[in-house]
């Protein structure tokens, strides 16, 4: 059971990661004209989480080594559903952008220690398993 419980928490998470983009990309009309943004500012929305996420993927991934995968993902989904809760209450463009900046760090937190943990709790077949539910729900939560 424990298993299934590691496993239920590291595919809802990834698939926060991928929705998020989702709903930003989707939304991004509503909030330009909500938020009074030109097409520059719109654009940083999308670069500052891009650009956050791909410089410290790495370095997240290396530190969850170091620190301890479960450890470092527990403050990688605590960064992330702050930064969201900050995106969602946002009302310019500033606080927004920063908002996506933070969720682009628990971002990059949460993408190398969820799947770390899978790679950690499981072994074989399960382990192969435990990868295709985690690659199922990338197609599903990117198509959303």
């Amino acid at each position: 059971m424990k298993h299934k419980a590691i496993l239920a928490m590291v595919l809802i998470s990834y698939f926060m990661l991928l929705v998020d983009n989702s709903i930003i990309f989707t939304g991004a009309v509503k909030i330009a004209t909500d938020l009074h943004l030109n097409q520059a500012l719109l654009s940083w929305v999308s670069y500052a989480y891009t650009l956050t996420l791909g410089g410290l993927l790495l370095l997240a991934g290396r530190a969850g080594d170091a620190v301890g995968r479960k450890q470092l993902f527990e403050v990688g989904l605590v960064i992330f559903g702050l930064a969201s809760l900050a995106v969602g209450l946002a009302q310019t463009a500033p606080l927004l952008i920063v908002g996506r900046a933070v969720q682009g760090i628990g971002a990059a937190i949460i993408a190398p220690t969820s799947f770390a943990i899978l790679t950690d709790t499981y072994q074989g077949r399960n382990l192969t398993k435990a990868i295709g539910y985690y690659g199922a729900m990338a197609g599903v939560g990117a198509s959303l």
